[in-house]
């Protein structure tokens, strides 16, 4: 059974760092909306920065990730579709590259 590649392990965390970023920011919003309409601005406050550092992190993490696996060609981030493929050996014969090694900077 081959080692799981670096990159498949970053999608891996990718898409749970997002999922867990969009719960949690729902509920700090809802927070937020509670806290400034019944007065309370300090925790109004402090729960908007989180629910905005949490979207931010959640969308650089995402785009960060889709960016470096369309410059070296390999599938985005999914939770339904966790599964990559390695190049078959008639394949790599006619040149294809393998699936699981990352394109070398030039």
């Amino acid at each position: 059974m081959p080692l799981t590649p670096g990159w498949v392990r970053r999608n891996r965390f990718a898409a749970w760092s997002g999922y867990f970023c969009v719960l949690v920011a729902f509920a700090t919003l809802a927070m937020a909306l509670t806290a400034a309409g019944s007065g309370h601005s300090r925790l109004a406050l402090i729960a908007g920065v989180v629910c905005a550092a949490t979207i931010l992190f959640g969308l650089t993490v995402m785009t960060t990730t889709v960016h470096r696996d369309h410059a070296d060609h390999h599938n985005v981030p999914s939770l339904l579709n966790d599964t990559w493929e390695v190049s078959p050996a008639f394949a790599l014969r006619r040149g294809a590259p393998a699936a699981i090694e990352p394109r070398q900077a030039g």
